[in-house]
């Protein structure tokens, strides 16, 4: 679980934005101003561990689109993790610098975990390495050294929690596509490989009927789901009643409406295993019914108890079911070209407690872009 996240100059992000994200969260901002900034930052450390700097970066169209610059100058790029794994705490944190556009170097890199045998710490200052006794890999200053050390021994663990971070920004044409088998893991950005995770995820007869129910609630007669092949591919198909027929009959998914396919995708996120440890939704609502966000706000909850679960959203609906008790809410504006990121507290907060006003009528009234400029709790 991210317990607090650090950023400075990661493209609209400025200087030393701290982000404390709870069990559920819900980024709640202005269109342009930074929300999905905040959750490609979680996507991009696990890109750049696991994939490398150079693929992370390539991905998102090179250092000089993603470092913010001033005065034409690259200014240096940081991010930080404060984590909660289940041996203990743990930190990362890495600094990329560069004098010149499009070139970048790995300025320091360090990296904190405590467990059963104590705390274990390594620290890179360019190429001057300081870690545990034997533990002395080979730097390259375009690559990040945890993807080395993190393999085996005490790093493994703060590893092994980077590579199950989840970002979603599903696209439902991607999810009509036959696609072959993908054992990778967690499922990919866009939904690419949701065949494959679904495929898996269907073989557990709780998981394959809490999909169908909920897809059930959502359309009113998919009463299954499961992944067929055809020809070397896998292609996900829904029992369903069929138009001017007598009984149900098996539909593919390019037969789906938009909205129907993400619920799908999203919930086959939600649930795959193992769990993922952080788990990062782009609007949710998009193209669903708004009688379907409670149960949409069900899972997200759900899921909560398995993973750490961060949204994004424009739903005015779905924050009004939002339970400011156990929920934080997590204001995202952009003054000055700079976003900045606070926890809601304060006046607003206790205005929604005291049911005098919801969560989504203040999102409506615009009111949520002065609050970071208020006093929060």
């Amino acid at each position: 679980m991210i317990q607090e996240l650090t950023v400075s100059n990661y493209r609209s992000l400025g200087h030393d934005v701290r982000i404390k994200p709870g069990r559920v969260s819900f980024l709640v901002g202005p269109n342009g101003s930074g929300k999905s900034n905040v959750l490609d930052v979680v996507a991009f450390v696990r890109d750049a561990v696991i994939e490398g700097l150079p693929a992370a970066l390539a991905r998102r169209g090179g250092i000089d689109s993603v470092r913010r610059r001033s005065h034409g100058r690259p200014l240096d790029l940081h991010v930080g993790l404060h984590l909660r794994l289940d041996a203990g705490p743990a930190e990362y944190a890495f600094v990329l610098a560069g004098e010149r556009l499009e070139d970048y170097r790995v300025k320091s890199e360090k990296a904190v975990v405590v467990g059963a045998e104590g705390k274990q710490a390594f620290h890179r200052r360019g190429s001057v390495w300081e870690g545990p006794p034997g533990l002395a890999p080979r730097m390259d200053d375009r690559f990040l050294a945890l993807a080395v050390v993190g393999g085996t021994g005490p790093f493994k663990p703060l590893l092994d929690a980077i590579s199950g971070f989840g970002v979603y920004a599903i696209s439902p044409d991607a999810l009509r596509v036959p696609r072959r088998f993908d054992p990778g893991w967690p499922m990919g950005r866009r939904g690419d490989d949701w065949t494959s995770v679904l495929h898996s995820l269907v073989r557990d007869e709780e998981a394959r009927r809490i999909l169908a129910d909920s897809l059930n609630k959502l359309t009113g007669d998919i009463e299954d789901v499961r992944v067929a092949a055809a020809a070397g591919y896998l292609v996900a198909e829904f029992r369903q009643q069929a138009v001017a027929q007598k009984g149900k009959r098996w539909f593919e998914a390019a037969q789906q409406s938009d909205g129907t396919l993400r619920v799908a995708a999203m919930l086959t996120a939600l649930l795959q295993r193992p769990p993922l440890p952080v788990i990062g939704l782009e609007e949710p609502e998009r193209a669903i019914h708004p009688g379907a966000l409670p149960m949409l706000y069900d899972h997200l909850h759900r899921a909560g108890d398995r993973s750490q679960v961060i949204v994004t959203t424009h739903s005015p609906l779905l924050l009004n079911l939002v339970d400011t008790e156990q929920d934080v809410i997590l204001l995202v504006d952009r003054v000055d070209g700079k976003t900045g990121v606070e926890r809601l507290g304060g006046t607003r907060l206790a205005t929604i407690r005291n049911n005098l006003l919801r969560l989504g009528d203040i999102h409506v009234s615009g009111d949520f872009q002065y609050a970071l400029f208020e006093e929060h709790e």
